[in-house]
């Protein structure tokens, strides 16, 4: 990996900074790094938060990952303080900054649907399997495997889990409503599902 192509990952979500392992840092880089190497996306930021409702609302995977990043950080702070919980700070922000790394393998650039891996493996079980390869512990695998209820095959069983699991959905959900849209509708109609 290029230097330049570290930085831009880092300068796309800054919460990596705030990962106070090295070790794990440099894995979530990587794991951005190799996610947007294996996807067919010119650039990481061309992904949008959900592929196939990307012709009904302008919404970036970068700029949602950042908005539940910062909801799970500021969460993460009055819960700590609020019920005396021992939260890991750094596996919270690793989950929060790859909940979404697979869509960048999950979906083609040019049709916006599935690729063929993505049919293999639902969202959030390619990410926790993506993780993982990196050398990840299984706790932030955990995070990211568990964070969708659609697509996550096991519920939170850990307080990082939750948060983003509940956050991702409220940060998104109170995104397409800020623009009027129901999401659950909008993505019902571009996966072909009735709503």
């Amino acid at each position: 990996m290029r230097q330049e192509d570290r930085d831009h990952i880092v300068n796309l979500f800054p919460s990596i900074r705030q990962i106070g392992d090295d070790g794990i840092r440099e894995k979530v880089i990587r794991a951005w790094y190799n996610a947007w190497k294996q996807g067919n996306f010119p650039r990481i930021e061309d992904v949008h938060q959900f592929e196939p409702a990307r012709d009904h609302i302008a919404y970036t995977n970068v700029d949602h990952t950042n908005q539940v990043c910062r909801a799970c950080e500021q969460m993460g702070e009055i819960l700590a303080a609020l019920l005396n919980l021992r939260l890991n700070r750094d596996y919270l922000l690793a989950g929060a900054v790859l909940h979404d790394v697979d869509k960048m393998v999950i979906f083609d650039a040019r049709s916006g649907g599935l690729t063929e891996r993505g049919r293999r493996l639902p969202h959030a079980v390619m990410g926790a399997a993506m993780a993982r390869e990196e050398g990840l512990p299984e706790e932030i695998a955990h995070v990211i495997g568990a964070h969708s209820f659609k697509y996550s095959p096991a519920p939170p069983s850990t307080i990082e889990a939750l948060l983003v699991r509940h956050l991702d959905h409220v940060v998104a959900q109170s995104y397409y409503l800020s623009k009027g849209l129901d999401m659950e509708k909008i993505l019902a109609q571009s996966t072909g599902r009735n709503p």
